[in-house]
């Protein structure tokens, strides 16, 4: 059996050598090509980098689910800072009736007598303090307060807490809250 010429193997070679990388990379069956996906995705980094009310949203459940009395109706300050963001806002809407609360005392007046004449179920008007983002904005703090408005519980004070809102592979997460001192 003769053997090829040196520059016909080298050719050969340099023609097959991507093709058999190729194979080599793509045989590694199916646990292989979990583990690359799996890979990827982490380099790829959170899914929800670019979603900077989520948090928000997380945050205002936790607080309504958990204060007490537990409210039936929501209010949101109206066109100020201390309002609730639209995230938050639709996390209101989807747990029971929500009015926007206004800086105006006869509109409040009106609010409270609306609220008075459906029924006296606990209305919480739910303050939105801020929040700040650490770790490139993988981590969020937010910081709610509120107050009852009307009814038996007119005027009780909820203490204000903040919530760390914490995002990983799988989305966003609250990883903790506390009540803030002085609340």
């Amino acid at each position: 059996m003769s053997r090829a010429p040196r520059p016909l193997l080298a050719a050969l070679l340099t023609a097959a050598g991507p093709g058999l990388l190729l194979l080599t990379a793509c045989g590694g069956g199916a646990a292989a090509d979990r583990a690359h996906v799996a890979d990827s995705l982490a380099a790829a980094g959170p899914s929800c980098v670019g979603t900077d009310t989520t948090p928000v949203g997380l945050a205002v459940l936790d607080f309504i689910t958990k204060a007490e009395p537990l409210p039936k109706r929501f209010l949101s300050a109206a066109g100020t800072d201390s309002a609730v963001p639209e995230d938050g806002f639709k996390v209101l809407q989807d747990k029971g009736p929500t009015y926007f609360y206004s800086s105006d005392t006869v509109a409040q007046r009106k609010i409270r007598e609306k609220l008075e004449e459906v029924g006296p179920y606990p209305s919480m008007l739910v303050v939105f303090r801020g929040k700040s983002e650490a770790e490139q904005g993988k981590t969020v703090t937010v910081r709610l307060g509120g107050h009852y408005v009307g009814g038996d519980d007119n005027g009780k004070v909820t203490p204000n807490r903040s919530y760390d809102v914490r995002c990983d592979t799988t989305g966003w997460k609250v990883v903790a809250s506390k009540t803030e001192a002085g609340a």
